[in-house]
């Protein structure tokens, strides 16, 4: 699944569109104290998961 498709999907299992999923994710990534875009994020996290792996 793409990032694209991930938003799709959010974004219709909660009546919003794309754009405002994509804003909250990256909002949520601020929040967390990392300046990186959501795929960015992403790939971080699927490489800390695999090394504890």
């Amino acid at each position: 699944m793409t990032y694209k498709e991930l938003l799709k999907n959010i974004a219709e299992e909660y009546n919003t569109t794309s754009k405002e999923v994509e804003n909250q994710i990256k909002l949520a990534i601020k929040m967390a104290g990392y300046n990186m875009q959501p795929e960015e994020f992403i790939i971080m996290l699927t490489q800390k998961v695999k090394s504890k792996m």
